[in-house]
């Protein structure tokens, strides 16, 4: 099951409210589906499960914009009772049709190279290139523990290493899942979701706010009392 959109699983998920973020207003926020209509001649009968693909518009009850998702749908049939089946759809991804997604970007704080490197493979996910994505976000993990001066034989260790230099197990968690998607796309050509990996891409964007963003806005804070106690004084 796709983790954007929870709630909009079913056969058809006409009028029905989620909570997730707008693509335009960027918002947090109450979405509800306005359109839903099954493509023709896209549903896979030979699989399975089955496959159906939707063209699925969402309304923002925020900044009133609308829009547009491919819903790629499962559906099985499963045994309820003794003598009754049910047919259950589960959306198993959604796909940002419009607005057009921009390649996504770290903070100003993060270091130049940092920032360099993700955007490469923000550049790749936003084109659908998710092996490609997947590499480029573990070579921004390993441009991070390069920068923080972690030490270590491997980026295993490196990144293993990053917890006795202050960083939380989170962190440490995180860049190992982007290690390991990395290494995956690289070795094994294996393909994760875009949904899997605008998850590493998240998360390494918290890892940015924590390590970066965060202390740069204490210190400016602390300078700022400074500066105002020095003022005062005088």
């Amino acid at each position: 099951m796709t983790n954007q959109f929870n709630g909009l699983d079913g056969q058809d998920p006409l009028h029905t409210t989620v909570a997730g973020k707008c693509p335009h207003c960027v918002h947090q926020t109450t979405l509800t589906c306005t359109s839903h209509q099954e493509l023709d001649g896209t549903r896979e009968t030979g699989s399975t499960p089955a496959v159906a693909r939707y063209l699925m518009t969402l309304s923002c009850q925020w900044c009133r914009a609308e829009s547009v998702f491919l819903r790629v749908t499962a559906i099985e049939t499963q045994q309820v009772a003794a003598d009754r089946y049910a047919v259950i759809f589960s959306t198993r991804m959604l796909e940002q049709v419009w607005p057009k997604k921009t390649p996504r970007d770290l903070a100003p704080e993060a270091p130049g190279i940092v920032r360099e490197v993700f955007a490469e493979g923000a550049l790749a996910e936003a084109a659908g290139a998710f092996r490609l994505a997947g590499i480029g976000y573990r070579a921004t993990v390993e441009q991070i523990v390069k920068e923080r001066g972690a030490s270590g034989k491997n980026l295993y260790e490196r990144i293993t290493a990053l917890k006795d230099l202050g960083a939380s197990q989170e962190i440490v968690d995180a860049f190992h899942e982007a290690r390991f998607v990395g290494n995956d796309a690289a070795h094994d050509a294996l393909a994760y979701s875009a949904e899997e990996i605008a998850d590493i891409a998240e998360l390494i964007n918290e890892a940015v706010l924590v390590l970066y963003v965060q202390p740069a806005q204490r210190a400016k804070m602390a300078a700022q009392r400074a500066a105002r106690r020095t003022a005062a004084k005088q």
